[in-house]
């Protein structure tokens, strides 16, 4: 068995090499061979290498944050299991499912021990956590573009820059317009939205609760959406998330 390592090494704040090292530590030099995403987007050039070496009995294991993980299922063949070992700012996968610790993860890679869950594809890729418009999407694009957050990271507080921007959406009241279709063919339009998610796990954005019952490990997923042209409205949508008492609002 050889397990295949693919690796982010600007995720969170740059752990994936120590990880990575102390994974070997478990292993045979033989037994493990690492790939490390080299530029932005480079995942699907690493899956592309890993599956020309790929055996049957071996075994894959992505060190990185949700986006490196999402990104790199969106290329693996659906039967290939994974294992995954969180290095990112946020991590709401592993936080949401309560992913064991790593010396358990090896145990499992070990034993082949492994559970399913749920992903939902669409044209432009893979929905890990959650496919956003409206507020929870400007906080992660904004977020993902901020120095400030990379400079957060490194003190291990990046996690605040999710909240920082999340109340100055509050002033920029980003909004989104939505077209659903259902099975029979009606549809519904809303417009105007202040958040929008279709969400396929609980968290989104360094702990986020965007849909607390909303989970990877059934075939459901959640549309969650609220208007918020109104400030009061915007500030009682952010409460809400924040004391993860929405289930209980009427808008």
């Amino acid at each position: 068995m050889v397990l295949h390592i693919i690796a982010n090494p600007h995720a969170g704040n740059h752990q994936a090499s120590k990880i990575v090292t102390k994974i070997k530590t478990y292993f045979e030099p033989q037994e493990v061979v690492v790939l490390y995403t080299k530029k932005e987007d480079d995942e699907e050039n690493q899956v592309a290498k890993l599956l020309k070496v790929f055996k049957v009995g071996d075994q894959i294991m992505i060190v990185g944050g949700d986006g490196t993980l999402s990104k790199v299922l969106r290329h693996l063949p659906i039967e290939l299991p994974v294992a995954y070992y969180p290095v990112g700012s946020a991590n709401d996968f592993a936080r949401a499912l309560s992913l064991p610790n790593l010396e358990q993860t090896i145990a499992a890679i070990k034993s082949a021990s492994f559970s399913s869950i749920n992903c939902f594809t669409y044209d432009q890729g893979l929905i890990l956590n959650s496919l956003d418009m409206g507020f929870p999407a400007y906080v992660v694009l904004r977020a993902s573009q901020s120095k400030v957050k990379r400079i957060l990271n490194k003190l291990h507080l990046g996690k605040l820059t999710y909240i920082v921007i999340a109340i100055k959406s509050l002033i920029i009241s980003p909004k989104s317009s939505i077209l659903i279709q259902r099975e029979d063919g009606s549809q519904l339009f809303l417009n105007n939205l202040y958040l929008f998610s279709l969400a396929n796990n609980t968290y989104f954005g360094g702990g986020i609760t965007i849909w607390p019952t909303a989970t990877a490990l059934n075939d459901n997923i959640d549309i969650v959406y609220a208007e918020g042209q109104k400030f009061w409205k915007r500030i009682a949508i952010l409460l809400a998330i924040v004391l993860k008492n929405m289930t209980s609002l009427p808008y």
